[in-house]
């Protein structure tokens, strides 16, 4: 198996964690797996925990004014159909993740060309910034012509969320759906009962459009405000960029100080501890094509460090996430209702059932040798 597309490998965030886990469900299923990566890299061939990686430096345009790197980005996957042109056995099966319609386009004719299969995985849905990108973008308009013409040319697909999975059902008989997957030893965390107030509270991520960080921070001071002993920790932006998600009036700098703290941008692993020992994750989002297109990742990978969720219903989360019982729900992206929700949440905070249950969920639903049969199901 060959899984190649632009992105950066094993260092690339939730898309590099989304590959590495397929790859292991490969590799639990019995196949070979090679990961040929657009990252800039002088070392070509690297091992990451038993996976080839070949770097391709399909990224070389990354420093470039927005516009002209949207443009050269239509240059992108011939580095990668010379690698595969090069390969004296080639693989049985492509996976695709990204790329899009540059990628889509060179792949398709190699494929039905040396007779491999081409199957694509898709996370994501993206919505244009406004109207004039929607019709006028040249990135949006070769996403959607990806999403709505050429993915449909492969010979399989990888879905993340139900959402993907009934848009393409009709046109697929070879479709399967696998979540983000992650495993982690979660035993050197602290169990519920070592635990003491104040009640922390973790948001991990680059919010971009898809997380609701200023009211995740506005719950959790009016929150505070109310008498509850609460912090929030928040690891993916800068202390300078806090005051982007800060209400502008009612709480004082001190009061901000005192409960937000902000870790900056830190490494994978750093967030992971971060998270571990917190009390609960946060997640929450608007209901827009993107998110409902896509799964999170911080799902995943707190419920698999046994750190429960507060979180609305996006995505697929009513299919995991249990009020009281691995996590919380919050009814609506409202401030107000998530004020009530960490109420709750407070409360619960020393029961260790909610961090068991937790586990148990990753453990049942996100480890990757729960999905090696369809993947084999999958290629064949």
């Amino acid at each position: 198996m060959a899984y190649v597309g632009p992105y950066s490998f094993p260092n690339g965030g939730a898309a590099a964690r989304r590959i590495y886990g397929n790859c292991r469900s490969l590799q639990y299923a019995g196949y070979d797996v090679v990961v040929s990566s657009g990252q800039l890299s002088d070392t070509p061939i690297e091992d990451y925990n038993g996976i080839p990686v070949v770097s391709l430096n399909e990224r070389r345009h990354e420093n470039l004014p927005t516009l002209l790197k949207h443009l050269m980005y239509f240059s992108a996957g011939k580095n990668t159909i010379r690698w595969l042109e090069s390969l004296e056995r080639k693989p049985d099966a492509v996976i695709l993740y990204s790329g899009y319609s540059p990628y889509l386009i060179r792949l398709l004719p190699w494929a039905r060309k040396n007779n491999v299969k081409l199957i694509f995985d898709a996370v994501e849905w993206y919505d244009p910034p406004g109207l004039v990108s929607k019709f006028l973008s040249p990135y949006f308009l070769n996403i959607e012509l990806a999403m709505r013409v050429l993915i449909k040319r492969c010979d399989g697909l990888i879905v993340i969320s139900e959402y993907l999975r009934k848009y393409y059902a009709p046109h697929f008989k070879n479709i399967i759906k696998v979540p983000p997957t992650a495993s982690f030893d979660a035993n050197g965390f602290a169990s519920s009962a070592e635990r003491h107030e104040p009640v922390t509270f973790v948001y991990a991520g680059t919010p971009g459009n898809k997380d609701s960080l200023s009211s995740i921070v506005s719950a959790v001071l009016s929150a505070h405000d109310a008498g509850r002993n609460v912090e929030l920790h928040i690891a993916g932006i800068s202390r300078e960029k806090l005051s982007e998600y800060t209400p502008s009036t009612g709480f004082s700098q001190a009061v901000i100080d005192a409960v937000v703290k902000c870790h900056g941008v830190l490494s994978h692993s750093d967030t992971v501890d971060l998270v571990g020992r917190s009390d609960y994750s946060v997640i929450i989002r608007p209901n827009i094509r993107s998110v409902q297109a896509g799964f999170p990742t911080k799902f995943v990978e707190s419920m698999a460090l046994g750190t429960p969720v507060v979180a609305n219903i996006t995505s697929d989360l009513d299919t995991y996430l249990v009020d009281g019982v691995n996590g919380l729900v919050c009814p609506d992206s409202d401030v107000d209702s998530l004020v009530k929700v960490i109420d709750r949440a407070v409360d619960l905070a020393l029961d260790g059932a909610l961090r068991a249950k937790a586990k148990e969920t990753a453990d049942a639903y996100f480890s990757p040798e729960n999905y090696a049969k369809e993947f084999k199901n999958l290629i064949g």
